[in-house]
């Protein structure tokens, strides 16, 4: 484990929802891995997946930073605009995270 500090949002806030081959989709921290993880070990993303319902080009294109309408890797925001950046930049990060509550799970 690092022993290096992080701020909070980098290892416990959504960065990016990556698709996992033939098992759904798992949701990401800025470090590459799931949630809560600060390992720098190689992570299998497999038993973190979920299927995301309702997760459509449309829906990632308002969830990516981007604006791309790809399901197979979603990136919230850049490093330019991270949640901590600006109270602007956390309004638009806080309505991406609302619209990903919005989706059910399986």
């Amino acid at each position: 484990m690092s022993t290096a500090t992080e701020e909070f949002r980098r290892v416990f806030l959504p960065y990016c929802i990556e698709r996992v081959e033939d098992h759904g989709h798992v949701v990401l921290n800025r470090l590459y891995k799931p949630l809560g993880m600060r390992t720098e070990e190689h992570v299998d993303y497999v038993p973190h997946a979920v299927r995301l319902i309702g997760l459509t080009p449309g829906k990632a294109a308002q969830l990516s930073h981007a604006h791309s309408d790809s399901t197979d890797r979603i990136h919230l925001y850049a490093d330019a605009s991270a949640p901590t950046r600006s109270p602007e930049d956390w309004d638009a990060y806080q309505r991406k995270l609302g619209l990903l509550a919005t989706l059910e799970i399986a």
